[in-house]
C-alpha cells in the first residue's frame, strides 16, 4: 500500500516554492521601477516599450529557446544538477543586473536570465512527477506551492522593504502602510534579492534535491526532436493547438485587467488586492484539481479550464455589471490557470516517454510562455485599433475587447472538444 505522501514530497514542494517565488519577488513590481522617474522616485526611467521588452520579450526568448537547453536533463545529466547549475547562473545574472542603469544592459542580462529560468521551470515539473507515485492526484498539491511562493515572497518584500507605519488590513496582502521615500529605487532591490535567493536555491537543488538521473534512450535523434515529434500524436496536437489559442488570451487578461478595473470604478488602492484574489483562488483550485482530475479525466478538466476563460471574458464584456460581480470574475482565474495549465503539464508527462519528459514540458512552455505572449502583443494592438478611440480603452470600449477574447477562447474550447482523445502510451507507465 502506497503512503499518502512520497518520501521526497516536502523537498519537491520547497523546489516549487523557491523556483516561482524568485519570479514573484520582482516581476509584479517591475513595470513600476523600470519606468519610474530616476530623480523623483529612484526608478530607471525606461519607456513603456523598453519595459515591455525587458519584462515580456525577454521571457518569450527564454521560453522559445528552452527546449534546446532542457534536453540535457533528459539524456546527458541528472535533472537536479542541470536545475541547480541553471539557477546558480541565473542568480549571478540577476545580481549583475541590479546596479545597471542602461537599457541595453538590462535587456541583455534579462534575456540571459530567462534563458536559465525557463528551462529550469520546465525541469521542475518533470522532476517532480518523476518522484510522485500518482502524478494526476499528487502533482497539483506540489504545484500549488508555485502560487504560494509567488504571492508570499512578493508580499513579504513589500512588507519589509517598501512600507512604513504598517497596519493590518482585511484585504490582500492583509497589511497597509505608507510607501518609503524613493520607493521605486527600493523596489529595484527585489532584483538583487531574487538573485541571491536564486543562487542559494540553485546550490540547494544541485546537492539536495532527489537524484533524477538521465534515462537511457534508444533514439538516435536529439531529445528536442523527439519531444516535438509528440505533435504527431492527435491528442497532443489538439492540446498544443488549444494552448496556442488560449495563451495569448491569458496574457492579454494580465495586460489589460488592472486598467479595466480602474475604468470600471475600482479605486487604485484596491487594484493589487483585487488581482491577488485570483492567485489565492489558484491555490485553492490546485487542492481541488488533485481530487477532480482522477475522477473526471483530462478532457473534462481541460474543458472546464478553458470554459472558465470563456465565461470570465464574456462576463467582463457585459459592461455595467456591479463591481462585486467583476471581483467574482477575478476569482475565476484560479480555475482557469490551475485546471488548464497544470492539467496540461500532467498530460504532457503522461504521454511523453521518460527519456524526453523534461523536454516535453519545455515544449508546452515554448507555446505558453514563448509564442503566446508575442501573439498577445500583436493582438492587443489590433484590438485597440478596432475598439479603442484613444491610446487606451475607455470603459465602454472594453466590451469589444473582452468579447473578442471570449470568442477566440471559445474556438480553443471547440478544438479541444473536437480533436482531443486521451492517449495511453509508454509515458503513462514511466511517470
Amino acid at each position: 500500500m502506497k503512503s499518502a505522501l512520497p518520501p521526497n514530497y516536502i523537498r519537491l514542494c520547497a523546489m516549487m516554492f523557491l523556483q516561482f517565488g524568485i519570479y514573484g519577488l520582482w516581476l509584479p513590481i517591475a513595470g513600476k521601477f523600470l519606468t519610474a522617474d530616476p530623480e523623483t522616485s529612484g526608478g530607471l526611467g525606461f519607456s513603456e516599450g523598453q519595459m515591455g521588452m525587458i519584462v515580456g520579450i525577454a521571457a518569450s526568448v527564454g521560453a522559445i529557446c528552452s527546449p534546446l537547453i532542457v534536453q540535457f536533463a533528459d539524456r546527458r545529466f541528472s535533472a537536479q544538477r542541470v536545475l541547480g547549475v541553471l539557477m546558480m547562473i541565473g542568480g549571478i545574472l540577476k545580481i549583475a543586473v541590479y546596479p545597471q542603469s542602461g537599457f541595453l544592459a538590462w535587456l541583455l542580462l534579462s534575456v540571459s536570465f530567462t534563458l536559465m529560468f525557463m528551462p529550469a521551470a520546465a525541469i521542475c515539473n518533470a522532476l517532480a512527477m518523476r518522484h510522485l507515485d500518482d502524478p494526476g492526484r499528487q502533482f497539483p498539491g506540489v504545484r500549488l506551492w508555485t502560487a504560494v511562493g509567488w504571492v508570499l515572497m512578493g508580499w513579504t518584500f513589500s512588507l519589509i522593504v517598501l512600507k512604513t507605519d504598517v497596519q493590518g488590513s482585511w484585504l490582500p496582502p492583509f497589511f497597509k502602510g505608507d510607501d518609503v521615500p524613493m520607493v521605486a529605487g527600493e523596489m529595484k532591490k527585489s532584483v538583487m534579492w531574487s538573485g541571491i535567493i536564486a543562487f542559494l536555491y540553485g546550490a540547494w537543488a544541485f546537492f539536495f534535491l532527489p537524484d533524477t538521473p538521465p534515462v537511457e534512450s534508444k533514439s538516435k535523434r536529439p531529445a528536442v526532436a523527439d519531444a516535438f515529434a509528440l505533435l504527431k500524436i492527435p491528442s497532443i496536437a489538439a492540446l498544443l493547438t488549444a494552448t496556442l489559442i488560449i495563451s495569448p488570451m491569458n496574457h492579454l487578461y494580465f495586460m489589460q485587467c488592472a486598467k479595466f478595473l480602474g475604468e470600471a470604478g475600482l479605486d487604485s488602492a484596491y487594484l493589487l488586492p483585487a488581482m491577488a484574489i485570483g492567485q489565492i483562488c489558484e491555490i485553492l483550485m490546485y487542492l481541488v484539481l488533485g481530487r477532480v482530475l482522477p475522477k473526471f479525466g483530462y478532457k473534462a478538466v481541460l474543458l472546464i479550464g478553458i470554459g472558465a476563460y470563456v465565461f470570465r471574458f464574456f462576463l467582463f464584456g457585459t459592461i455595467g455589471i456591479p463591481i462585486a460581480v467583476i471581483i467574482f470574475g477575478l476569482s475565476i482565474h484560479g480555475l482557469c490557470y490551475a485546471f488548464f495549465t497544470s492539467t496540461s503539464f500532467i498530460y504532457m508527462n503522461k504521454v511523453a516517454s521518460r527519456d524526453v519528459a523534461n523536454t516535453a514540458q519545455s515544449v508546452f512552455n515554448f507555446i505558453w510562455y514563448g509564442i503566446g505572449p508575442l501573439i498577445a502583443v500583436a493582438l492587443n494592438g489590433i484590438l485597440a485599433y478596432f475598439f479603442a478611440s484613444g491610446k487606451m480603452f475607455a470603459h465602454a470600449e472594453f466590451k469589444g475587447f473582452w468579447y473578442s477574447l471570449g470568442a477566440i477562447s471559445l474556438v480553443g474550447m471547440f478544438v479541444l472538444l473536437w480533436r482531443f482523445k486521451e492517449e495511453v502510451t509508454v509515458g503513462e507507465e514511466g511517470s
